[in-house]
């Protein structure tokens, strides 16, 4: 018999990730202006929607936030890599350096988040 497998669901990336990965692809096609007003969007939805979620994500620290905290490191770095391709040879070097260690920090955090909170066991188990 075949045993049956637990299936993990797949999370998508939320709704900040999805518009700058939009904004990287219409860069990368050449559309600069459709570019940038997704990246603008993604900018802001980050700022304002995504950056709650994770904070209340992390005050919680349920076990089954790990893989949501993994999704939500994704967009500070699609925001460097769509900045790049957008501003091109323009791309300024103080903006770049910040989007990547704005990338670098949400990274490190939420996965020492997840982390910790992975190998969270109940009282029962560790007895």
């Amino acid at each position: 018999m075949n045993k049956p497998t637990t299936a993990v669901p797949v999370r998508p990336l939320p709704l900040s990730g999805l518009l700058l990965a939009l904004a990287y692809a219409v860069g990368m096609l050449g559309f600069e202006m459709p570019g940038w007003a997704l990246f603008s969007a993604g900018a802001l939805t980050w700022m304002m929607a995504d950056g709650r979620t994770v904070v209340r994500m992390l005050a919680r620290s349920a076990p089954h936030h790990t893989q949501r905290l993994i999704a939500y490191s994704t967009p500070p770095a699609i925001a460097l890599l769509a900045y790049m391709t957008l501003a091109g040879g323009q791309a300024d070097a103080v903006v770049g350096g910040a989007l990547a260690l704005h990338a670098v920090l949400v990274w490190a955090l939420l996965m020492g988040a997840a982390y910790a909170v992975s190998q969270q066991t109940a009282v029962s188990q560790r007895i």
